[in-house]
């Protein structure tokens, strides 16, 4: 765990050693105000995201993805930040995939001044054109690893839906909070809250709102 701004314990390539244990009480962070958070709920049989406070457990049930607000998990890691006010930005053209995401986010950390050497959250409200995400749901009982990690996830597409995004940043943390080949990671919830995943890929529509957290914000 480090970080005056983001937060984080546990990691990914514990994870995928084999650790999949839940470390993080959700319950003990439940008193922070603005709290964004992502990550694999414990036993690695669904995904926790929190936004603005409101948590969003997501499992696997009859092979569809449910939701449940509720503050009662666990994670194997966790990353999260309070966030109480953004620095937003609307894009006026087709943000294209994963990548167009980060690309549009690091520029407007950019324009806000924060420090790209060090960590950062950032959201996204807009209309997903096409987007794909999973759901862990390890049930084969074997000890875990990069394949079987692989072969756990239970994958969901959407068109033309209402969309929001929570993200963290980091050039410094893949395999702890971001995957091992990639600066991002980054969650997924339907604007009416039935599904949230890990997201995988997406293309937004034009007017997708970007947002970093405000300059003095403490990194």
């Amino acid at each position: 765990m480090a970080g005056t701004g983001v937060q984080w314990a546990g990691a990914q390539h514990d994870v995928l050693a084999g650790d999949v244990d839940g470390h993080v009480d959700l319950e003990a962070l439940s008193w922070q105000g603005h709290l964004y958070a992502l990550g694999p709920l414990e036993a690695l049989r669904g995904e926790v995201s929190i936004f603005d406070g409101v948590p969003s457990i997501a499992r696997i049930e009859r092979e569809m993805v449910v939701t449940e607000t509720t503050w009662r998990a666990h994670a194997c890691f966790l990353v999260w930040a309070q966030v109480p006010e953004w620095f937003e930005r609307q894009s006026d053209a087709v943000v294209a995939d994963l990548p167009g995401v980060e690309r549009e986010a690091v520029a407007l950390a950019g324009a806000a001044g924060l420090d790209s050497e060090r960590p950062w959250p950032f959201r996204v409200r807009g209309t997903a054109v096409v987007a794909t995400f999973h759901v862990l749901d390890k049930r084969d009982g074997l000890p875990h690893n990069l394949e079987r990690h692989e072969a756990a996830k239970v994958r969901q597409t959407l068109e033309s839906e209402p969309v929001e995004l929570v993200g963290f940043y980091s050039r410094g943390h893949r395999g702890i909070f971001t995957p091992g080949d990639s600066n991002v990671h980054v969650h997924l919830r339907t604007a009416d809250g039935r599904m949230s995943g890990h997201l995988e890929a997406i293309e937004l529509a034009p007017g997708a709102r970007i947002a970093v957290p405000k300059p003095d914000w403490r990194q």
